[in-house]
């Protein structure tokens, strides 16, 4: 049977505001601490850091959106399936070395697959580029990023 009471704990056993600022404070550095090469001109060019994998839902709606990156050989590098939810965008550290294929899909039957061939300006230099890619109301759109 549901209790319609609730428990008072008294302003001890409560946060205090700085303590509870501090936490949101080192919550949101953490959550944005692997995405600084999600701006233009803003990645490190490290060339020892792996790649990352970005995969963003600009759609209205939760989306399960499953990436698998190969080489030459059609060897899978890179496997992940992003649950994502509407107008979201997370990132996986992928691979080092520069990939030769891209196949990203959705339960929904939404699917693309293409070649890795990053045209990028001069002021992004690294390699292995960044594969990104963006699920939207036309489908997926592939881009790249350091």
């Amino acid at each position: 049977m549901p209790s319609d009471r609730t428990l008072n704990l008294g302003p001890a056993a409560r946060p205090s505001r700085r303590r509870f600022l501090a936490t949101v404070g080192a919550v949101a550095s953490a959550s944005t601490a692997g995405c600084t090469g999600v701006f233009p001109g803003s990645g490190s060019g490290d060339a020892n850091e792996p790649n990352e994998v970005i995969v963003e839902n600009a759609t209205a709606g939760e989306a399960e959106i499953a990436v698998r990156v190969a080489d030459e050989d059609g060897r899978t590098l890179f496997s992940r399936v992003f649950a994502l939810g509407p107008e979201r965008i997370a990132s996986h550290e992928g691979i080092d070395v520069v990939p030769a294929r891209i196949h990203a899909f959705t339960a929904d039957g939404v699917s693309r697959a293409w070649r890795y061939d990053p045209d990028l300006p001069i002021e992004f230099e690294c390699e292995p580029k960044d594969v990104g890619l963006t699920l939207g109301a036309d489908g997926i759109e592939p881009w790249y990023d350091c």
